[in-house]
C-alpha cells in the first residue's frame, strides 16, 4: 500500500506538504520554513501546487518531519544502522531494511507533485522504517545540516564513512573527488588501516562488492605509495581485509592497468585515475584538450582538473602547460575559492595559477607572502595593480628579493605609457640599494622620469 501526500507552495510560508484535509476548504499543512503544521485555506490565492520540487530538496528542507509523530521518530532513530540497501536518485529512493524480517521501502516524487511512500511492513508507509530512511537520506544529501544532532555526531566519528556511504548509496557519475580525497588522506599506515576497516563491511555486505573493488580500492593501486602501504598491512591484517586487497590488486593488474597501457578501447576511467594518483600534468593537459571538442566530457575533464590541482604542487612548466589549455582558461576561475581553501593553499603554485584573478579582491593579494608575491608577479597581465602592495612591503625586502623586484618594475614600465609617482619612488629607491645595476638606473632615466607639464597661462 502506498501513502501519498501533495506538495504545495505558499507565497509567504514557502514549501510545504499537505498532511490531511480537515474539511472541504481547510487542510493541515507542514511548512519547512516554519517547521510547524498549520491549518490553511486550500483555495487561498497564495497557495499552489509545488511544481518541480525534487526528492533531494524535499529531504534537505526537512519536510519529511511533518509526516511522522514523535513516537515514530524516536523508534525510527533506532533503525539507522538496520538499512541493508538504499539507492538514492533525484526523485526516487528504494531499498530494504532489517527488522526481524527484511522489508522493502520506496519513496518517489511524481510529475503531479505527489510524494509516494510505501513500506512492506504492517504500517504500510508512515512508519519507523521510512523515518530512518529519511534521516539517512538527509545525512547523505546534506550532512552539515542534518536535523538530528545525534546523527550528526555519529556521522563525524569516521572521516571516511560519509564519503563512502555517499558514493555507494547515491547513484552518481564518476566519483573523481572521492578517489582524489582518499589518496590524499592515506598518508600513513594508521590512516590506511582505518580506511580499510571502514570499507570492509561494505565489501562483505555483498551488493556493494563490485563497486568497492572496481571504483574505490583498485584505482588506489595506481599510486605506488598506496600499493606499498597495502602490502605492509597484509602482513598482520584480518583474513577479510587480505582477501579484499588481493581481489582489488587483481582487478587493478588485469583491468585498469592493462586498459591504461593499451591506450585503446575502454581506457577513459583508467586514464582519469592515473592522472589523479600518478600526477602527470601532460596527460591532464591532453584530457582537457580532448574535451574541447566533446561537450559531454567537458564537465568530467574540469572535475578531474580541479581534483588534480587540489593535491599537487605544480612547477612553472606545468602551469604554462595548463594555461595553454582553453578549458583551463575558461573554467579554473570558477573553482578559485575551493582551490585556495584546499590542501594546496599554502603552495606557490596556488598563487601562480590564480594570480591574474586576484586583483578582483585586494584582500586576497595582501594574503600572499612577500617572497611568493615577487615570484608570481611576473606572470600578471597587468603588473601595475600590485604597486601598492610592494610599496607597503618595501622595508621588508631582502637583498635576494631585489632581482625579482626589479623585474616587476621593468614589466610595469614596459606595459604602461604613464608611470605613477609610487612606481617612480620605488625604482629610485631600488637604484640606490643596487647602484651597480645599470639597467635599473637607465630605466629610471629613460622610461620613468617624465618632463612636468607646463602650467596653463
Amino acid at each position: 500500500m502506498t501513502t501519498r501526500f501533495l506538495l504545495i507552495k505558499h507565497l509567504s510560508l514557502g514549501f510545504g506538504v499537505l498532511l490531511k484535509r480537515e474539511n472541504a476548504d481547510v487542510g493541515k499543512i507542514y511548512f519547512a520554513e516554519a517547521k510547524a503544521a498549520k491549518s490553511v485555506i486550500l483555495s487561498h490565492p497564495y497557495l499552489s501546487v509545488a511544481e518541480g520540487l525534487s526528492l533531494s530538496k524535499f529531504v534537505s528542507m526537512g519536510l519529511y518531519e511533518g509526516l511522522f509523530d514523535e513516537q515514530t521518530k524516536n523508534m525510527g532513530r533506532e533503525y539507522l544502522d538496520s538499512i541493508k540497501d538504499m539507492h538514492v536518485a533525484e526523485n526516487e529512493c528504494y531499498g530494504s531494511i532489517m527488522d526481524g524480517h527484511e522489508y522493502q521501502f520506496r519513496i518517489t516524487i511524481d510529475q503531479n507533485s505527489f510524494i509516494n511512500i510505501s513500506c512492506t511492513c504492517q504500517s504500510a508507509g508512515i512508519c519507523k522504517h521510512v523515518y530512518a530512511v529519511f534521516v539517512s537520506m538527509h545525512k547523505l544529501i546534506n550532512p552539515k545540516a542534518a536535523g538530528d544532532k545525534a546523527v550528526v555526531a555519529a556521522s563525524n566519528t569516521n572521516e571516511f564513512k560519509d564519503s563512502l556511504e555517499r558514493f555507494l548509496y547515491v547513484r552518481s557519475a564518476e566519483n573523481i573527488s572521492l578517489v582524489g580525497k582518499l589518496s590524499h588522506q592515506l598518508f600513513n599506515l594508521e590512516k590506511t588501516k582505518l580506511f580499510l576497516e571502514t570499507l570492509l563491511p561494505f565489501y562483505l555486505r555483498g551488493q556493494y562488492k563490485a563497486r568497492v573493488i572496481s571504483d574505490i580500492l583498485a584505482p588506489l593501486f595506481f599510486s605506488k605509495k598506496n600499493e606499498e602501504s597495502f602490502n605492509k598491512i597484509k602482513e598482520d591484517a584480518s583474513d577479510g581485509i587480505v582477501t579484499m586487497l588481493n581481489e582489488a590488486d587483481n582487478y587493478y593488474q588485469n583491468n585498469l592497468l592493462r586498459d591504461y597501457e593499451r591506450k585503446g578501447g575502454e581506457t577513459k576511467k583508467a586514464n582519469l585515475y592515473h592522472i589523479l594518483l600518478t600526477p602527470d600534468c601532460l596527460v591532464l593537459a591532453s584530457l582537457l584538450k580532448h574535451a574541447e571538442d566533446n561537450y559531454s566530457e567537458e564537465r568530467l575533464a574540469s572535475q578531474v582538473m580541479v581534483e588534480y590541482l587540489k593535491y599537487n604542487d605544480l612547477t612553472i612548466e606545468d602551469i604554462i602547460t595548463l594555461k595553454g589549455c582553453y578549458l583551463f582558461q575558461v573554467n579554473h576561475r570558477y573553482y578559485m575559492n575551493d582551490l585556495l581553501n584546499s590542501p594546496m593553499k599554502n603552495r606557490l603554485s596556488a598563487y601562480l595559477l590564480f594570480f591574474d584573478e586576484l586583483p578582483l579582491d585586494e584582500n586576497k593579494i595582501k594574503q600572499i607572502p612577500l617572497n611568493y608575491f615577487l615570484q608570481v608577479a611576473p606572470f600578471s597581465n597587468d603588473k601595475s595593480h600590485y604597486v601598492q602592495i610592494v610599496y607597503s612591503y618595501f622595508d621588508q625586502l631582502k637583498e635576494e628579493d631585489m632581482p625579482a623586484f626589479a623585474e616587476l618594475l621593468i614589466g610595469i614600465c614596459l606595459q604602461h605609457e604613464y608611470i605613477d609617482e609610487r612606481t617612480i619612488r620605488l625604482t629610485i629607491e631600488l637604484s640606490k640599494k643596487i647602484p651597480s645595476a645599470s639597467y635599473i638606473i637607465e630605466l629610471v632615466d629613460n622610461n620613468i622620469r617624465r618632463p612636468k607639464k607646463s602650467k596653463a597661462n
